[in-house]
């Protein structure tokens, strides 16, 4: 196998055997014809499903991918311009690097006239409004985030000249990320689950599905390349652990490098990369076989320096986030209200498990008892069923694969409580959307508990009907402040 270690075959078998279905069969991995491999993807559909079950699966996740691919299509062609969650700011930030080719600097760098005049309607004439007296509104207040995803979307930026048009370019470079991720969702799932992995890609999709996962990769933001970075490094991660090879564990440094560089919250992959750093140091045992790990371990930090440097030399801190916080705290906690640990059971239950809807139509239910009862059902699957699924692996889950599933999502919601009660400031249920794809991965695992195979696909096709359901609500009824139009 290209890249093994020798090492990796002077020990036996070790835990990460454990997390792999009891029942898998070795898929073809090596060269051979086109028929040779689809006949070999044939052998990898899902045991213990009879053949009409199998299809019924097929089916199922056919029915996942277009529906993926219509409601992002519409939402990005449709949805209004700009929406409330920051997608000015994000512009603004894409703009003044593709256009002046540096980074904006916090309290300094002023929003994008012509984002400000589409905002108000003025677009193609001026902006009536002047940046420097207009507040937090005049200024280019997403600056603090990680740099590579702008960067990234310049290329879509410069594409059109019309700064209205340059908006939907952008939406669409965020719309391409989404399915980049579905693709990698699908090939996480290959090589954690096996010949089980399309039961474990359905059960993700029904996360990629969700409106608001939809909705904020085809909006202007960072979150449109986290997903995918996250899912690249854990992917990576775990074959890294599995081969045993140096080179990928330099691969999985960029990506978790990568991953931080995207967005500030994914900062969690770095202690799971050294977690799985160390745990590879335990396995080889010798100083000649570990001794390329000093190494490897640099690998992120040489990445993530620059950028770091970058707010020393401005802000004289590692990161801006704490000046992020004072900048809008006027606006968006104006009276310093004291978040309580007291509240933590309310927040994390309104504030982080339910992640079915974006922010913009927290209210599009009411009125809809019928809407709102399957939203909640998606909710308790997608969260507390998927963790209750987790815990039931038992001695399973203290294993090198599952740490690296379970600990990305484990983590961020330790971050979001530090965020909530130590810096007092807002969380939001769209901060876990890049570890929690890579969670239900875990509970997939999870599921060869069930004798009988059907029962996971069963769950899915209920969830993925109750999508559709509200899909063709928010298409079709909805004419909120924030539907489409």
């Amino acid at each position: 196998m290209a890249g093994r270690d020798p090492v990796a075959d002077s020990h036996p078998p070790d835990d990460r055997d454990l997390v792999r279905c009891r029942h898998s069969r070795h898929r073809h991995t090596g060269g051979g014809s086109a028929r040779d491999r689809l006949v070999a993807m044939a052998r990898d559909m899902p045991p213990g499903l009879s053949r009409t079950w199998r299809w019924i699966l097929c089916g199922v996740l056919v029915a996942q991918v277009l529906l993926i691919v219509v409601v992002g299509a519409v939402t990005v062609l449709r949805f209004h311009n700009f929406t409330v969650i920051d997608e000015e700011a994000h512009y603004s930030y894409v703009q003044q690097v593709a256009e002046h080719g540096s980074l904006p600097i916090m309290g300094r760098t002023e929003t994008s006239l012509q984002g400000l005049a589409i905002a108000q309607g003025a677009y193609p004439h001026h902006t009536t409004i002047n940046p420097k007296t207009d507040g937090l509104s005049g200024l280019n207040y997403e600056a603090f985030q990680p740099p590579l995803y702008y960067l990234s979307a310049v290329p879509a930026f410069d594409s059109v000249s019309n700064y209205r048009d340059k908006i939907y370019a952008l939406r669409t470079y965020g719309y391409l990320l989404l399915l980049v991720s579905v693709a990698l969702a699908a090939r996480l799932a290959r090589v954690v689950l096996r010949d089980r992995w399309m039961i474990g890609w359905a059960m993700v999709l029904v996360f990629f599905a969700l409106p608001g996962v939809v909705v904020r990769f085809t909006t202007v933001g960072d979150l449109a390349l986290a997903v995918p970075m996250a899912l690249l490094c854990a992917t990576e991660l775990w074959l890294a652990w599995e081969r045993h090879s140096t080179l990928r564990y330099v691969t999985a440094g960029v990506t978790a490098a990568l991953a931080l560089l995207s967005q500030l919250e994914l900062v969690v992959f770095l202690p799971v990369f050294a977690l799985v750093v160390l745990a590879e140091v335990r396995h080889r045992r010798t100083f000649s076989a570990w001794c390329p790990l000093i190494g490897v371990a640099l690998v992120p930090i040489v990445l993530v320096l620059p950028w770091l440097v970058f707010n020393e030399a401005n802000y004289h801190m590692l990161t801006a986030g704490t000046i992020a916080i004072r900048e809008q705290m006027a606006i968006i906690n104006p009276h310093h209200l004291h978040f309580s640990i007291r509240q933590l059971p309310n927040d994390t239950v309104t504030s982080i498990v339910d992640p079915v809807l974006p922010i913009e139509w927290g209210a599009s239910l009411i009125g809809q008892p019928a809407l709102a009862y399957l939203e909640q059902i998606l909710a308790v699957l997608l969260v507390p069923a998927a963790l209750l699924l987790v815990l039931s692996m038992g001695r399973r889950l203290f294993t090198v694969p599952s740490a690296i599933l379970g600990l990305p999502f484990l983590l961020i919601i330790l971050e979001m409580w530090d965020i909530r009660y130590g810096q007092q400031w807002l969380i939001f249920a769209r901060y876990t959307y890049p570890a929690l794809p890579i969670f239900l991965i875990l509970a997939a695992i999870a599921t060869d508990a069930f004798r009988e195979q059907f029962i996971p696909v069963m769950v899915t096709i209920g969830a993925t009907a109750s999508l559709v359901a509200l899909w063709i609500f928010f298409l079709f009824t909805f004419t909120g402040t924030y539907a489409l139009h």
